[in-house]
């Protein structure tokens, strides 16, 4: 039954899950009168969580999204990250989901939304290992017995840092709609959690519009050709 749910999830996960963030915004009730102390942590918990899919990507790539949205691999990873942790990607994620709740500070989304999402990424992590499993059987078993499944392996990870390159450009092309969404939801919980006046809401405005921008250029440039993220396995 996971399997069955985590393969509907990963499917359509990307028409669900934004309706789940639409809780960050809903009502005026906060979980703490600490306001800025909650945006405060929570700003920090959610870009942690993005340096971890930055790092991801920049040091060794998987082909993410699968195949006609089905999961799907063409070799298994045992490098970069994916050394330290088997889910470093939804990892980051996780962290993501809790430092956007931590910054709206609203019990819509802490209450329901966040176990929701818990949920759900316990369930397509289910369906992915049982098709890493069928596809790649002792090689994966081996792998599982090294790896842990989420919190990462600290041991070699600054070996690990110091041995691969560092593709800035494929984590450009390959993670720049994460980025932009991550710092959009960021300005727009500042802008709630300060209760903004006027000024503010110019002020954030003008962020949102310079963040759509870069994400525009990036992907002109990507469907152009100039950039490219080069070969993923």
């Amino acid at each position: 039954m996971t399997i069955a749910i985590g393969n509907f999830l990963f499917r359509s996960r990307n028409a669900l899950f934004p309706l789940l963030y639409l809780t960050l915004f809903l009502g005026q009730q906060r979980v703490s009168e600490a306001a800025v102390t909650m945006l405060a942590a929570g700003m920090v918990i959610a870009l942690v969580g993005q340096g971890i899919r930055i790092l991801t990507v920049g040091l060794d790539y998987i082909v993410r999204g699968g195949r006609q949205r089905k999961v799907y691999a063409d070799s298994l990873v045992q490098t970069g990250l994916f050394a330290h942790c088997r889910n470093p990607l939804y990892l980051g994620n996780l962290l993501m989901i809790i430092g956007f709740g931590v910054a709206a500070n609203n019990p819509w989304y802490l209450g329901i939304a966040m176990p929701l999402f818990f949920f759900g990424y316990a369930c397509i992590i289910a369906a992915e290992e049982h098709y890493l499993l069928g596809r790649f059987g002792d090689s994966y078993r081996h792998y599982c017995t090294q790896t842990p499944r989420l919190l990462p392996r600290l041991t070699g990870l600054g070996q690990t840092l110091q041995t691969f390159a560092f593709n800035w450009q494929r984590v450009v092309v390959k993670e720049y709609t994460t980025i932009c969404m991550t710092l959009l939801v960021l300005v727009l919980l500042a802008a709630k959690a300060l209760r903004a006046d006027t000024h503010g809401w110019l002020l954030s405005g003008g962020l949102i519009l310079l963040i759509l921008l870069a994400c525009l250029a990036v992907r002109m440039l990507k469907k152009s050709g100039r950039l490219n993220a080069g070969p993923a396995r």
